[in-house]
């Protein structure tokens, strides 16, 4: 599914405006009515609803929705945060105070209003054209109405929240539900721009959906997507069908990554595994999964990795200079797709050196860090900046994980992962997901869509544990097992 940042729904709406011929007032007439609708599950005759609306078209929206709502019966009261300034919002605020209340902020401060728990208030404060941190008297009146009590529902995006980045500009309303238009947001799938929308409702209410050439596009990942990189499985098939994965991983105290991720490729179909493992390791390894099959990591080499489809490389595999020497000979030869991992960050030394658009890399804040010598990104904006700038320098797929996962393909998409949870902050859980995309490249999935594939399953799969457990007693293994359950949801 494709989101858009501020700019990209910006121009959507101008052009649908000026160009196909609908009015603005005509626009915001059709996004309070759809808004509207999708609110009644969330309302109650029997409670007030105070809608909170700022000076721009998102409080237009505000008046508007109020308006449609006292003609469905419903009772209503409307804060006036900002005066009405964009010509739009005077229009909707002068026909609104001929159906019901606006208190003037100062008004509602001095007011005898209480709002009980039962009670909604509706977040029209600001909008999509959010771009800087909020300063002022703005300030205290968000944090007034994020204190409130009562059930909040936000028009179009969070106030105080970046629709381009999902980042907070100071402060913010925590909304229990979103009702947003046309487009979903960025905004409103990356933290914490994902924990202040709450659930997100979209509404079509005839934006022409135009795009430039040159415009980034961003994608939600989702089982929807994915299902179709999905390997299909005949019926008379045999394993040296489904693919051979080497995991080059693991030294003495972090087997567990090799078992993890070799373990891992398994459960997605891979059909033959190798781990290669350092010597006098492996009958313990192997005690563990009889189904994998084992070499040393000393037998490596240029010609012995022509027998594979794909190799995992770095997970517990250690930063042992001499030896990441060795594989960087290697991997300037072989023609396998890869996959590099943890260790590979801090072992490789010449990324330029490297043919990476057969690769996939997988590292996390700190490795990405030591893989480009960026300063640790601050917000959602510097961490997509310096994805996009990695990848339109090396041609690679890049998989930047995190809370969500993003992933950076080489002809300059940005996908946002939809599932996964915090439970998934735990020791190995790295080591799996790059087992899946490891066992999804051996089966000659390319290594695009083989990423998107694993980051869904991984995180999906976290999510089916927690359907019956705690995200705390979630482990790496669990997700191995929950995988199951992950790839039945795409059947």
């Amino acid at each position: 599914m494709r989101l858009v940042d501020s700019k990209q729904m910006q121009e959507m709406d101008t052009y649908t405006i000026e160009t196909v011929g609908l009015p603005s007032i005509a626009l915001m007439e059709n996004a309070a009515r759809s808004w509207v609708e999708s609110a009644l599950p969330y309302l109650n005759e029997n409670h007030a609803i105070y809608v909170f609306c700022g000076g721009g078209n998102n409080g237009g929206d505000g008046y508007a929705i109020a308006r449609n709502l006292v003609s469905r019966g419903y009772d209503c009261i409307v804060i006036s945060v900002k005066p009405p300034k964009s010509i739009d919002c005077i229009i909707n605020a002068r026909v609104w105070n001929h159906y019901g209340l606006t208190l003037e902020w100062k008004q509602f401060l001095d007011s005898d209003f209480s709002i009980d728990q039962k009670d909604v208030i509706i977040d029209a404060v600001l909008g999509t054209g959010l771009e800087s941190e909020l300063k002022g008297t703005l300030v205290e009146a968000v944090e007034l109405i994020d204190k409130q009590p009562g059930f909040k529902i936000a028009v179009d995006v969070p106030s105080g929240i970046s629709a381009s980045t999902g980042d907070l500009m100071g402060v913010g309303i925590l909304n229990d539900v979103t009702i947003t238009f046309q487009k979903e947001k960025i905004g409103h799938h990356l933290y914490p721009g994902r924990k202040y929308s709450g659930k997100t409702i979209c509404q079509n209410i005839s934006i022409l959906e135009k795009y430039h050439n040159n415009d980034r596009e961003y994608c939600l990942l989702t089982g929807e997507q994915v299902r179709q990189y999905l390997p299909l499985r005949r019926p008379d098939s045999y394993k040296n069908q489904y693919g051979h994965l080497v995991t080059w991983c693991g030294t003495p105290g972090t087997l567990g990554a090799s078992f993890l991720a070799s373990y891992a490729a398994l459960k997605v179909g891979t059909g033959l595994v190798t781990s290669a493992l350092p010597e006098g390791l492996t009958h313990t390894f192997l005690a563990k999964a009889p189904e994998l099959m084992s070499c040393l990591q000393n037998e490596l080499s240029t010609n012995f990795l022509k027998k594979f489809d794909a190799a995992v490389i770095g997970c517990g595999l250690g930063r042992e200079q001499d030896n990441w020497r060795n594989i960087e000979s290697i991997l300037r030869e072989i023609e396998l797709p890869v996959i590099l991992d943890a260790d590979a960050f801090y072992g490789i030394q010449s990324w330029d050196k490297l043919n990476l658009q057969n690769m996939v890399l997988t590292p996390h804040p700190g490795e990405f860090q030591k893989l480009t010598g960026y300063d640790k990104p601050r917000t959602n904006k510097e961490r997509i900046e310096q994805g996009i700038k990695f990848i339109e320098k090396h041609k690679t797929t890049l998989v930047l994980k995190g809370a969500p996962t993003l992933v950076f393909t080489q002809e300059g998409k940005v996908y946002i992962n939809s599932s996964g949870n915090s439970g998934m902050s735990t020791a190995g859980s790295g080591d799996v997901l790059s087992g899946i995309i490891g066992g999804f490249l051996a089966q000659g999935v390319k290594a695009e869509n083989a990423a998107l594939l694993g980051v869904w399953l991984h995180g999906k799969s976290g999510d089916e544990y927690i359907t019956s457990h705690s995200e705390e007693s979630l482990t790496a293994m669990s997700l191995v097992k929950y995988l199951d359950d992950a790839l039945m949801g795409l059947k």
